[in-house]
């Protein structure tokens, strides 16, 4: 069980990328989060996050991405996080001389960001679902180029950060101070909200506005109330974003519940147990409470904590054996594969001519009750359950499929949640069209990638693909390409028996 958590951390592990992205959050946040209670910045710690978000949204609006689509739609949600944060913090800049005060103008631009959010989300049809699960805090979303993206910036944000610690601190206990020393404190407060901004804007893209503000201040809280001098409270915050995002998750894995919440709530205890200790004992009680929480924390969520944490069920999450790569594995007794519908990455339309041109016709001049047009997706998903049972794999009904997953989910760990929710357990089948092209070489260029998935344990227990270039002498229309290819493509995605 000690191995539990290097396999987390693999790549054959689902939600990889969701562990390791609220964790860099989680610390990022909640060491810059130190200057932010410090200081007494919390409401703009709210509006900042939300204004992010705002940006993320126009973003998503005037572009037409969603958020699980593509990763050109990543960047887009980058460049639109770091808009909102920047002109949110360049709007404070100029109405800095308002007569109203810094708290009441940060209040009114909270408002505005979160109204302008739900107005871009309401009017973005094609996002709306990846956009509401980011903003809730599931980080699911997070794909492996965020991930790469958020290591980079945070370790520039860390780096700077450290470089410059010394010129913030003044500039944030005693300006005046700075000034005899010839310290610019204008210059540190700019780098610091600079930081602050770049932090949230990569936090909000990757786990939602809730995870963002929870971690820039519940650590922070409880670390300053007990931390004799502030690196000890940099230490205190940064231990218990590591274990509230770790073993946050884990419950939440678990409990099948949204992350990003569990981990709040997760970084809130500590705070919650100073403060108890602290208003029954004393200062002192306290400290140790904090660092008695801190410990239990992190080796809560360390290897030993994490087995135990998931018993019998973390012996069961090793690595699948690699002979089962490349071909189909066995499945339990009375269970059956659920086909899930392909998804389309092509970046085409792909669609199939239909049996009767008139149906064509009617959807040409824009007939309503005109039936969809077929497309190779669609075609696809039924020749993978054909070959998967000509194989002698049992597989699920396709109108109980049909019922949960009426499009193609937009990732591996979306199709999960998304079939414990209905209620569907067993194995799924989630494959992804990448390439298809036929043309007058009558050679079939095809990239189909197909992952098979424990619904119970949300671990990875197969992969296949077929990549190499299918000769069809003899297909003259679309359909009668995929009939022709269907067995070679699948011959090298599956295996052959």
């Amino acid at each position: 069980m000690s191995d539990a958590l290097p396999y987390y951390l693999s790549s054959e592990f689902l939600f990889r990328n969701a562990l390791g992205g609220g964790l860099l959050v989680g610390v990022v946040c909640a060491v810059l989060g130190v200057y932010v209670v410090l200081r007494r910045l919390e409401l703009l710690g709210v509006a900042l996050p939300q204004a992010s978000a705002a940006g993320i949204a126009l973003s998503f609006w005037a572009s037409g991405h969603s958020h699980a689509v593509t990763h050109e739609g990543h960047g887009v949600a980058l460049l639109g996080a770091l808009g909102g944060a920047f002109g949110c913090l360049l709007l404070l800049a100029l109405v800095r001389r308002s007569p109203l005060p810094p708290e009441s103008r940060v209040a009114a631009l909270y408002a505005l960001a979160s109204a302008a959010t739900i107005l871009f989300i309401a009017s973005n049809p094609a996002g709306d679902v990846e956009l509401t699960s980011l903003f809730r805090g599931d980080l699911l979303s997070i794909s492996d180029r965020d991930l790469a993206r958020l290591v980079f910036l945070a370790t520039g944000v860390g780096v700077v950060f450290f470089a410059f610690r010394r010129e913030i601190l003044l500039a944030s206990v005693d300006p005046e101070f700075a000034r005899t020393l010839g310290k610019d404190p204008a210059r540190a407060d700019a780098l610091l909200y600079a930081l602050l901004g770049v932090a949230i804007s990569l936090g909000v893209m990757c786990a939602g506005p809730l995870v963002v503000f929870g971690f820039l201040t519940l650590p922070a809280l409880a670390a300053l109330r007990v931390a004799p001098t502030l690196a000890i409270a940099f230490a205190i915050a940064a231990a218990i974003a590591v274990g509230a995002s770790l073993g946050g998750f884990f419950l939440a894995y678990r409990l099948d519940l949204p992350a990003g919440p569990v981990e709040i709530v997760a970084s809130a205890l500590p705070w919650a147990v100073i403060v108890a200790a602290s208003t029954v004992r004393g200062r002192r009680a306290a400290r140790l409470a904090t660092l008695a929480v801190a410990l239990a924390a992190l080796l809560g969520a360390g290897p030993l904590g994490c087995a135990r944490l998931l018993g019998d069920g973390a012996a069961a999450q090793t690595p699948p054996d690699p002979a089962l790569r490349g071909s189909f594995p066995a499945l339990a007794p009375g269970a059956s594969v659920a086909v899930l519908p392909v998804r389309n990455e092509t970046g085409e339309p792909l669609r199939l001519a239909a049996p009767n041109p008139l149906a064509d016709l009617r959807r040409a001049v824009g007939d309503p009750f005109a039936p969809p047009s077929a497309t190779v997706p669609d075609a696809l998903t039924t020749i993978t359950a054909a070959e998967l049972s000509r194989r002698g794999v049992p597989v699920r009904a396709p109108e109980d499929v049909r019922r949960a997953f009426p499009s193609a989910p937009a990732a591996a760990p979306a199709a999960v949640v998304t079939a414990r929710s209905a209620g569907i357990a067993g194995p799924l089948l989630v494959s992804t069209l990448r390439r298809y092209r036929f043309g007058e070489s009558k050679l079939l260029l095809v990239h189909l990638d197909l992952e098979l998935l424990d619904v119970d344990e949300g671990r990875l227990l197969w992969s296949g693909s077929a990549r190499r270039p299918i000769p069809l002498q003899a297909a003259l229309t679309d359909t009668e390409v995929l009939i022709d290819a269907a067995k070679p493509l699948f011959d090298e995605a599956l295996g052959t028996r």
